[in-house]
């Protein structure tokens, strides 16, 4: 069974020599030949900055592991002119023959043995599929390509499967798809918005009952502390009666003094014209 592969799940993975264990360097580009839509190997990076690049042919690709990948036998020494000749429909924009762009190219899927590129994959820009999404562009589609574009028929343009983890749909099922969870995400939300306004009109409801059971209890408060004191009716008021109103002090009676003696006679005194006038 072909063991099909991601181009980027190479790109920087370290390279091993199986037989030293020794590290080669990091894969920098996956050497290919767009004419042939094929795979011919990969160019390794090492040394200072990256500066130092060597060949690999695909056959001398003997494993890829999470970590890094196995070559099987020694590279073939490049420079870094040679690297940047190399041609690549990563990153080419990808238009239609009638002038409308559809999306950019941002990787391919290829056999790992073969070396046969079986799907290039491309994001859409929105014209014929949403934007954002990833879809496969089968490699006999391509009707001619540059440095920079990718031509392919306008007609062919919606037939192209979405690209999801190696499951592929066509394009009108997945339009179905995501206007069906698209409606149910719309509900869901709407039922939340209507939860989180019943939950609001509850709390409000609340605070308001609070707030006039406070405003009672500070009137009641007003209430106790304004209110003037208001006497029994059967405790007598203050000095009610006046005849038992205590003399003052100054007022009290004393102990008379007996008046000094004089010459007349007591008849005389009791008669005195001058106490009757």
């Amino acid at each position: 069974m072909a063991e099909i592969v991601r181009q980027s799940e190479l790109l920087n993975q370290t390279v091993l020599d199986r037989a030293s264990m020794q590290e080669v360097g990091q894969v920098e580009v996956l050497w290919m030949y767009p004419k042939v839509n094929r795979v011919l190997g990969f160019i390794c990076k090492s040394g200072w900055l990256g500066k130092k690049k060597t060949a690999f042919n695909l056959h001398q690709l003997e494993a890829i592991g999470s970590d890094g990948v196995l070559v099987n036998s020694p590279p073939v020494e490049t420079d870094v002119e040679k690297v940047r000749q190399l041609e690549s429909l990563v990153g080419c924009e990808l238009w239609t023959d009638a002038g409308d762009q559809v999306g950019k190219i941002v990787d391919y899927l290829f056999d790992l043995e073969t070396g046969e590129i079986e799907h290039y994959l491309y994001v859409s820009d929105g014209w014929g599929g949403i934007v954002g999404s990833v879809y496969l562009l089968p490699p006999n589609y391509i009707l001619r390509y540059g440095s920079r574009r990718v031509m392919v028929p306008k007609e062919s343009v919606e037939s192209f499967a979405v690209y999801r983890g190696g499951m592929q749909e066509k394009f009108s099922k997945v339009k179905d798809l995501f206007s069906e969870e698209r409606g149910q995400v719309t509900q869901e939300v709407r039922s939340l918005a209507e939860l989180a306004r019943e939950k609001a009109r509850r709390l409000k409801d609340k605070a308001r009952s609070f707030t006039e059971q406070a405003y009672e209890f500070v009137e009641d408060i007003a209430l106790d502390e304004t209110e003037p004191y208001a006497a029994p009716a059967s405790e007598p008021a203050p000095w009610d009666d006046w005849e038992d109103e205590p003399a003052p002090k100054s007022q009290e009676l004393k102990t008379p003094v007996e008046p000094k003696r004089s010459s007349k006679s007591p008849a005389a005194d009791a008669w005195d014209d001058d106490d009757w006038m």
